[in-house]
């Protein structure tokens, strides 16, 4: 049974995770991200693939920015500005092979290989944390675009090229939670359990609050449907594990469709569901290529663009 060692990079949390080819995980770890220094960042990782490398047939890694499917490299770290110009393949004392993945597009195959898109021929996966990750599988193949930014769909405008009018401040799950939490002085802004608590005990601000979340995400669902008629849009994040949040965003889809006659009898509903793989899917993304071989498509994919 090959074993391999999966990372999920995060800008407070270093996630790493031993998955089998079957998709089982094995073994799962967590530790603070070092955020100090590149050279230290880097010397922990080596650490970490030495004392299991004996055991593993590859190395896969899930990280915020973009990554070049063709170089490995990335650019862009988001919280940790430092990745910006890394390949791990460059940096790691190994010579097992290393597959790097931006993050929102590990989670989406992740849901392809052994979650809720794996089912459908084409889908969009939805990632809701600080801002909205998003992944486009067209016919069994991710969509990475021409630039690679295929499903960046945080830079979506309301009107205006600022932050409070792009989707990534509007579909925020964080921004969500620490508003509701910041309105109830609640200790720590962060408490999304005691949040969706007052979310299902009635809660006015909180209620109304979660309404208009819910309702940007339906926005961006029907636009977003408009152009790509996909089956299925996967709801991913921790905040997916509340079963509220798919059933408020099926409800605000189901009620902007019902303004226009016209659109709810011209265009199909996609299904909104929920992930399966929840916050471990980056981890059996970023290893996931191993297993669905698609590489030669990906490729392909991108020439193509």
């Amino acid at each position: 049974m090959k074993i391999y060692l999966a990372f999920d990079i995060g800008g407070t949390k270093l996630k790493y995770a031993l998955i089998s080819e079957q998709g089982q995980l094995l073994k799962r770890y967590s530790e603070s991200t070092i955020v100090s220094s590149k050279s230290e960042f880097i010397k922990r990782f080596n650490q970490i693939v030495d004392k299991f490398e004996t055991q593993i047939s590859g190395i896969g890694v899930s990280v915020p920015g973009k990554v070049d499917f063709q170089t490995q490299k990335i650019s862009f770290g988001g919280s940790l500005p430092f990745l910006d110009g890394i390949s791990f393949n460059e940096i790691l004392n190994t010579r097992l092979p290393v597959f790097v993945e931006n993050d929102a597009n590990a989670a989406t195959l992740a849901e392809m290989w052994l979650g809720s898109l794996r089912d459908v021929n084409s889908g969009v996966m939805l990632v809701l944390g600080t801002a909205v990750g998003s992944g486009i599988m067209i016919n069994k193949r991710l969509l990475y675009g021409v630039h690679q930014q295929a499903g960046e769909v945080s830079f979506v405008s309301y009107s205006k090229l600022d932050k409070e009018h792009m989707m990534g401040s509007q579909g925020s799950a964080v921004a969500l939670i620490e508003d509701i939490a910041r309105n109830a002085k609640l200790s720590e802004l962060d408490d999304g359990r005691a949040v969706f608590k007052m979310i299902n005990q009635g809660n006015s601000y909180a209620v109304n609050r979660f309404k208009i979340f819910c309702q940007n995400l339906a926005s961006l669902i029907y636009n977003m449907q408009t152009i790509l008629d996909v089956e299925r849009f996967v709801i991913g994040g921790g905040i997916s594990q509340q079963s509220i949040v798919v059933k408020g965003i099926n409800q605000a889809l189901c009620d902007l469709r019902q303004t226009s006659s016209f659109v709810s009898t011209t265009l199909e509903a996609p299904r909104v569901v929920s992930s399966r793989l929840y916050n471990d899917a980056n981890l059996f993304g970023a290893i996931s290529h191993f297993e669905l071989r698609d590489v030669n498509n990906l490729s392909q994919n991108i020439e193509d663009n």
